[in-house]
């Protein structure tokens, strides 16, 4: 029986256009919103963004570029 295996970076080309919850390292701060493009490094370019601190929303960032290595984890927003 062959198992495949699905790259993560794959997962994360897979949420392009969906809304998105990201964590940012060595922060309690969250950002929320629509993911527009990654590359292979897994930086993000979002858009509609608001932050939240402490899971209190905080403030609209709107556009966004986030560096990939100051990303701590990756979800999709479940409605």
């Amino acid at each position: 029986m062959a198992v495949s295996i699905v790259l993560p970076i794959k997962k994360v080309f897979g949420l392009v256009d969906t809304k998105v919850v990201v964590e940012i390292k060595d922060e309690k701060r969250k950002l929320q919103g629509r993911l527009i493009a990654v590359d292979e490094y897994l930086n993000l370019h979002m858009e509609e963004t608001i932050e939240f601190v402490d899971n209190q929303r905080g403030r609209n960032l709107g556009t966004v570029v986030i560096r990939g290595n100051n990303i701590l984890t990756i979800a999709p927003v479940i409605l």
